[in-house]
């Protein structure tokens, strides 16, 4: 077996595993890792197998120290500098320990009646004072089950395609975020919603197949392919979506219009929103600006987003980018910055389209151009201008 490395444009290091005679490898064998940082990040952890031989391992020096079988569930903690696995009588201890599937898959969790199956392995590092599970894992499977939780299942292929790509350069992108605690990607938001084996779909497999390798470039970089919910018609700057950006030309915001001058994400069944803000929400939230007379936009861009809010009180008058005040009031809650406001007696109205922050590719506008009869590559040509597909 060979262990070859490989530096990317994007200024991380990737690992590749294969047999010396093997041929070139496809995108799918570059192996990356994810911290499961929402699913098995405790003081104390549960391992089992879903089928086969569970093999404890030393990382190190590739000694196996310890099997199990389906059905054993072992409890994992670190004491003294160890790392300590455990079932009944049988304890395996290790600086560092590795788990390992002869077959199926292999389960963590922080409850042993509610672990997950993982392809690839698992290791452990400490962080905070707890046990934070590494998932070693090839790219394509990890997008394998990453899709199902970003994009719905049933959305058309293409678009299912789009996503693939998206998700796979967002990715690359992504890697060696968490390098101080030893691994490439969360499980969560701000990263990719990534949910093991559980979480795969035969339709979102078939798209990231049918994509392997692909990915988005721009001047010879990797693109940061972020993507939104539902744009309402026009895609955001970069800049303007997202507090402490630049701008970028592929991100540069895009009509979503069809030729009839309707959006493509109007398929979409949530496309509008309300919000009621009261005079007291928004001085608990803005205290510094003391009792609000006035609350206003000042500025938007070409697509109708907001740029800039205003909020004058008695005590001063704060000017905001669109992104902040969103963050403060809740982005749950100001679901996109297409909005407008409206003064009423108690408060003010955000009366709004489209949900997310607005930027990159808009998942319900795919699955609109995709229903129109634009494939793939189209698709991701109008909502990251400039950016070519190309093998990573």
């Amino acid at each position: 077996m060979r262990i070859a490395l490989r530096t990317l444009s994007v200024g991380v290091l990737l690992i590749f595993v294969g047999f010396a005679d093997a041929p070139r490898r496809r995108d799918s064998d570059w192996l990356i890792r994810v911290g499961l940082e929402q699913a098995a990040w405790a003081q104390v952890l549960y391992v089992s197998v879903s089928e086969g031989v569970l093999r404890w391992i030393n990382p190190r020096t590739g000694q196996t120290l310890g099997e199990g079988t389906a059905g054993q569930i072992w409890e994992l903690r670190r004491e003294n500098g160890r790392l300590y696995a455990q079932n009944g009588q049988t304890q395996i201890a290790s600086e560092r320990l590795m788990a390992e599937a002869a077959e199926g898959f292999v389960m963590v969790g922080t409850a042993p009646n509610d672990l997950r199956r993982y392809r690839g392995h698992l290791e452990w590092t400490e962080r905070d004072g707890k046990l934070l599970t590494i998932n070693w894992i090839l790219l394509d499977d990890y997008l394998k089950a990453t899709l199902p939780r970003e994009m719905p299942p049933k959305f058309h292929p293409e678009a299912l395609k789009v996503q693939a790509v998206a998700a796979r350069s967002f990715a690359f992108r992504r890697l060696n975020r968490y390098r101080q605690w030893g691994y490439d990607l969360c499980d969560h938001a701000p990263c990719q919603v990534y949910g093991g084996v559980d979480a795969e779909h035969p339709n979102t497999n078939a798209a990231v197949d049918a994509t392997a390798g692909e990915g988005l470039m721009f001047e010879g970089r990797v693109v940061d392919a972020v993507y939104t919910g539902n744009c309402g018609g026009h895609t955001a700057p970069i800049e303007v979506a997202m507090v402490g950006t630049r701008p970028l030309r592929f991100l540069s915001g895009v009509s979503d219009m069809n030729g009839d001058g309707k959006p493509f994400c109007s398929v979409a069944p949530n496309g509008g929103w309300e919000l009621n803000l009261t005079h007291a929400e928004l001085e608990k939230r803005f205290p510094q600006v003391g009792r609000i007379r006035e609350l206003r936009l000042t500025q938007r861009t070409a697509g109708k987003h907001a740029q800039q809010v205003q909020i004058r009180g008695e005590r001063a008058t704060l000017t905001l980018s669109g992104a902040e005040f969103r963050s403060a009031v809740g982005t749950g809650r100001v679901r996109s910055l297409m909005f407008e406001v409206q003064a009423q007696r108690d408060g003010w109205k955000l009366v709004g389209r489209g949900a997310g922050h607005g930027a990159g590719m808009c998942q319900w506008g795919a699955q609109g151009r995709a229903l129109a009869g634009q494939n793939y590559r189209q698709i991701l040509g109008a909502y990251y201008p400039g950016a070519t597909l190309e093998a990573l």
